[in-house]
């Protein structure tokens, strides 16, 4: 269907760094991962995703939001999800998110400047694993430097971090976390000082403000 004229739309467009390096069996485990941690987003994400994701290549995806403001909390529940479930603190993906419009969507699949701009922005090579990118608007800088900023402090994330991180995420408090895991209240609160999580939600909760205030003139339904 066509979308709105003048509607802003967010694209997440995701790539797993080097996953031919990968064994066939860990690959197809990462694959199933992936799968899974959409899932569980829309749980801890509620109403977030407009479709589910689309899945190409094996270990590529992209998602059409219909909250645009949770896409920064979204990217990095995606990189705790799959390192805690892979084992493997070295994995990692690159991930893209763009804020534009969109001309024509049917379920996964759509044209437009969302969809172009994302796609671009995660096939640029570099050490950024996490980016943001919109055309229009002066604050496009800054949320690009609370998604770098993000990018830098989570990319160091051990898979113990992670555990923690998701646990939190989902709204579990310091006191929950230690009981389910089995440890020490004070070493969850090391392990979230360790992640520089503190740093992190803030920068989750700043995006947020931001692009609602961005987008409040659109209706962000379709």
């Amino acid at each position: 269907m066509a979308a709105k004229k003048n509607k802003l739309y967010s694209v997440i467009t995701a790539d797993i760094v080097k996953s031919s390096k990968l064994s066939i069996v860990k690959h197809k485990k990462l694959i199933e991962v992936i799968k899974k941690c959409g899932i569980e987003i829309q749980k801890v994400f509620p109403g977030s995703f407009q479709y589910t994701p689309e899945y190409f290549r094996g270990d590529s995806w992209q998602i059409v939001l219909k909250k645009p403001e949770l896409a920064l909390g979204i990217v990095l529940y995606y990189r705790a999800y799959i390192r805690a479930n892979m084992k493997l603190s070295s994995m990692n993906a690159r991930m893209a998110i763009s804020l534009g419009t969109i001309d024509f969507i049917k379920k996964s699949f759509g044209v437009g400047e969302a969809y172009r701009i994302s796609g671009e922005a995660v096939d640029i090579k570099g050490k950024r694993r996490l980016k943001f990118i919109y055309n229009e608007s002066e604050l496009s800088e800054l949320l690009d430097l609370l998604v770098e900023n993000s990018d830098f402090i989570s990319s160091r994330w051990t898979v113990r971090q992670c555990q923690i991180i998701l646990l939190s995420m989902k709204g579990y408090n310091q006191l929950q976390i230690a009981r389910k895991i089995k440890v020490t209240q004070q070493a969850v609160s090391q392990q979230l000082d360790s992640a520089g999580w503190a740093v992190i939600s803030r920068n989750i909760k700043n995006f947020q403000t931001i692009i609602e205030k961005l987008i409040s003139p659109n209706n962000t339904s379709f």
